[in-house]
């Protein structure tokens, strides 16, 4: 799989995962800027991984998870 292909994949996993967890920010298009945001970091942080060795799917839910989390906190602060 080439790397276009591999972040394509990324994205749509996050974005699956955020709208499974029912996040929305109130701005789709900044939400969408995120979650590209996210998967290009999380491509650059596990570059070179072999996923038959390292299960994909729970490091995808686990970086989507911790990115929610955070972007909902600083949301939360913003508004205050």
């Amino acid at each position: 799989m080439n790397m276009d292909n591999k972040l394509h994949e990324t994205i749509a996993d996050i974005a699956y995962i955020a709208g499974h967890k029912k996040y929305y920010s109130g701005d789709s298009r900044a939400d969408m800027i995120e979650i590209i945001s996210w998967a290009t970091e999380f491509e650059k942080i596990h570059k070179g991984n072999v996923w038959y060795e390292q299960d994909y799917m729970i490091e995808i839910e686990k970086y989507a998870d911790q990115k929610i989390r955070e972007q909902k906190q600083y949301l939360k602060n913003i508004a205050r």
